[in-house]
């Protein structure tokens, strides 16, 4: 039923299209039903080239709605290949036309960082600004209520929320309402904190050199019992939002050295799993976990489910302890798209840590390439940070076999930020591996084909 209904809305957008130039009644009909089909359960390439197509020749126009909808086209890669910078272009000129909802897109882009899009606050709260779209004063009032690149301001956040009169804003402004003071406040990583909590005594030392050296101290094995606490970021990675228990159990299995057996427990939800152990990084090849959102903006989703992408190690000595601190990805199930920064802090034995020593353990070390999204389905974007110019080869590589897909990228590259674009919807499902030497230094990352 719901395909033939699907099918009928291709049928009725692709009659409209030959009235968009004519009725821009008709153009609006025809995105509703665009929007209802690229969100639906059975969009297929096919249908997703040519309801590209339609888009584009509508956003050709001048069509402000028809060139926002082109954005969101390239930035979910539908009937085209994946391209933020094309979503970006899209949505700047369709707020050149006239539309607010491509403001509004533009500041979400900037606000989470998504995809290869550098994550910036100041962009996201100038572009929230310049239109009149609902959800950007929704997401301008969490910005000043949590202090996410400005200076926290709860009364003005509240305010925000009340002269926007949609359902979001409603819900959670009841619940800031509700809110003790001082409970909500997110724990900034500050200079006092820091010494604090690991006795630094020094001015020129910064959180990332609690271990007394620069090169990161990557662990053998991280078979065992763990027991700690998950951490979850802001947008920035900088400000750790709140913290929830964690329990992380792996251990061995006969999958062999590399797959190992996790089950991981959050604020009393679990999930069981195999993963692959390579050079300091676990990828998980299943497993997700349902966490209570902090605060929601509609009572029947107080929970989001995420699925357990990969996670970087680093061993970090904290008073006598060594802690084993990872950095998690994950994908939000809810919302199709990376969830927030979060950072494992674990010890074998339970350990108590204040606030300002888990949020400087938080501050230790990234991965150095980033990809988007993972799993893929057919297009990938791998994206890292040269600190100068250098050498660079880029290459996908099968997991099982060991053998080279394809070479992305293979020359110099200038100092600054790259990103390269594989397009490979012909592999098969599996694992396999992104490699990116960087002159004499080979940086790994394994990414899951559906």
């Amino acid at each position: 039923m719901k395909k033939r209904t699907i099918l009928a809305i291709l049928v009725v957008a692709f009659h409209f299209a030959g009235l968009s130039q004519e009725s821009g009644e008709g153009n609006q009909g025809t995105l509703e039903q665009v929007e209802a089909y690229i969100y639906g359960d059975h969009v297929t390439r096919k249908k997703s080239k040519k309801t590209f197509k339609l888009v584009r020749s509508m956003a050709e126009t001048g069509d402000a709605d028809a060139m926002c909808m082109l954005g969101v086209l390239h930035k979910d890669g539908i009937g085209t290949v994946l391209d933020f910078n094309q979503a970006r272009m899209c949505f700047e000129r369709a707020y050149e036309l006239g539309s607010d909802k491509a403001a509004y897109s533009l500041g979400y882009l900037y606000l989470k960082g998504l995809g290869d899009v550098e994550q910036d606050y100041a962009k996201a709260m100038e572009w929230f600004k310049k239109g009149t779209w609902p959800m950007a004063k929704h997401w301008l009032a969490k910005m000043y209520y949590f202090g996410l690149g400005v200076p926290k301001d709860r009364a003005r956040a509240m305010d925000l929320l009340r002269d926007n009169p949609i359902y979001n804003s409603e819900v959670l402004l009841q619940q800031f309402q509700n809110e003790g003071e001082g409970k909500s406040d997110t724990i900034q990583v500050r200079r006092e904190g820091l010494q604090q909590a690991i006795g630094d005594k020094g001015t020129g030392e910064s959180a990332s050199s609690m271990t007394g050296t620069d090169e990161k101290r990557v662990p053998v094995s991280i078979e065992g019992n763990w027991q700690g606490h998950l951490l979850e970021m802001d947008w920035s990675g900088r400000t750790v939002l709140r913290t929830l228990p964690m329990k992380f159990l792996v251990e061995s299995t006969d999958g062999g050295p590399e797959t190992l057996g996790t089950e991981v427990e959050v604020a009393g939800n679990g999930t069981y799993g195999r993963a692959i152990w390579k050079e300091g990084a676990l990828t998980f090849l299943n497993g997700q976990i349902t966490i209570e959102k902090q605060y929601t903006d509609h009572p029947g989703y107080p929970d989001l489910d995420h699925d357990l992408l990969s996670a970087d190690f680093t061993l970090e000595e904290l008073g006598g302890t060594t802690y084993l601190v990872g950095r998690l990805e994950t994908w939000t199930v809810q919302w199709a798209e990376p969830g927030p920064p979060m950072v494992m802090v674990l010890a074998q034995g339970e350990q108590e840590l204040s606030q300002a020593a888990l949020s400087a353990l938080a501050q230790q070390g990234s991965s150095f390439i980033k990809l988007y999204p993972n799993p893929f389905a057919h297009d990938l974007l791998v994206h890292y940070e040269l600190g100068s110019d250098a050498s660079v080869e880029v290459a996908l590589y099968d997991y099982y076999g060991a053998t080279k897909v394809q070479t992305v990228h293979n020359g110099f590259l200038e100092q600054g930020r790259h990103t390269h674009a594989i397009s490979r919807g012909d592999l098969r499902s599996g694992l396999y591996i992104v490699q990116v030497r960087v002159n004499d230094r080979t940086h790994t990352k394994l990414v899951i084909k559906k």
